[in-house]
């Protein structure tokens, strides 16, 4: 399955150093790990002879403060995608509805269910008709939104929200909005404080992102006690080593590297969308979170076509073409640096006007 980042791949594909790639394929804060998170780090090599803590507790509980979500409904995972597959075994759900294009995961990790996918259409932005999607719930469905929504960038309206978390309740079924991007929206539009009252809504949450650290995997899920309860009994403990969990706690703490990041990100997002959109042909999409999914249909070149120019250049853009709901003539590319950002502009204008 295909996915952003593969930095690896790229470098023996293109003959480019890893150290040389800008890789605007994964949508990671361009300023790397916090600097106290890298501190954490090293000081926690020194304990590894030790087990770490078997459910990251020091770290729930640090999230459930900044959340105001009890500890009782956080669950600490290796990673997101981890959740989200253990998931599937907890609450096995008669039919999923899957809007898309989406996280290809979610539909991979509940592969042994039935599923109904709702295709967004591309004419609208790709944006949701809650209306539709609530007349297709039938009890014991799961509907799975990404809010924003990956790979397309948009942001569901708070007024959908309520309308999702009241309609999949009253239909008799469950709602997962995964956040992993709302940390870069501000306002936030996070439903972390309806948790508590909504025991059919589940959130699930990313600190890879926003804080730069996906090699390390951590995230977390807020749900009703006993679907946490049921996913602890059947994951194993210590699934979050020693040093995500220093490296969690201190980045959640750095609040100097959060607003550093958050300026960086809503001003570099915004410059990046206008470079984009002053070259021929190419169409960038509303985005509410730190990248931006591009339609090249009118330049004639499919992302693919475009990746390969730009590959020997050592830049790696995120072909959407497997993406269900998207086509060969997608793209996305995460926000960076004002100069990396100026660098992907200038080998675009190169590839589109020749």
């Amino acid at each position: 399955m295909q996915h952003g980042g593969n930095v690896w791949r790229a470098a023996q594909a293109y003959g480019v150093p890893k150290e040389r790639i800008l890789d605007f394929s994964a949508n990671i804060n361009p300023l790397g790990p916090s600097p106290k998170a890298m501190a954490a780090l090293q000081a926690a090599l020194a304990d590894i002879k030790h087990y770490p803590e078997p459910q990251a507790e020091t770290l729930r509980r640090l999230i459930a403060n900044i959340t105001g979500v009890p500890e009782s409904m956080l669950i600490l995972g290796n990673g997101a995608a981890e959740l989200i597959y253990a998931l599937a075994g907890v609450i096995k759900p008669r039919r999923v509805v899957l809007p898309v294009p989406a996280f290809s995961e979610y539909a991979a990790a509940f592969a042994a269910f039935a599923q109904l996918e709702v295709v967004l259409p591309p004419e609208q932005n790709f944006c949701l008709d809650v209306g539709q999607l609530l007349r297709l719930l039938q009890p014991g469905d799961l509907l799975i939104l990404a809010n924003p929504n990956n790979p397309t960038g948009g942001l569901i309206e708070p007024t959908e929200l309520a309308q999702l978390v009241w309609g999949t309740g009253r239909a008799g079924a469950w709602l997962l909005v995964d956040e992993a991007f709302m940390d870069f929206v501000r306002p936030s539009r996070t439903l972390l404080p309806e948790v508590s009252g909504h025991p059919w809504l589940m959130i699930l949450r990313s600190l890879t992102k926003f804080f730069a650290m996906p090699g390390l995997r951590l995230g977390y899920l807020a749900a009703a006690p006993y679907i946490i309860k049921q996913l602890t009994d059947c994951l194993p403990p210590w699934r979050v080593n020693l040093p995500a969990q220093a490296a969690g706690l201190a980045s959640l703490q750095d609040t100097d590297y959060i607003e550093t990041t958050l300026k960086l990100i809503h001003r570099q997002r915004d410059w990046l969308a206008a470079g984009l959109a002053a070259l021929p042909g190419l169409r960038p999409l509303p985005a509410a979170a730190n990248y931006i999914l591009v339609d090249c249909r009118a330049g004639g070149l499919t992302a693919g076509q475009i990746q390969a120019h730009l590959g020997p250049a050592g830049i790696l853009i995120r072909n959407c073409d497997n993406f269900r709901g998207l086509d060969s003539y997608y793209f996305r590319v995460a926000v960076r640096s004002q100069e990396e950002n100026r660098i992907l502009l200038h080998h675009l204008q190169t590839i589109i006007t020749g």
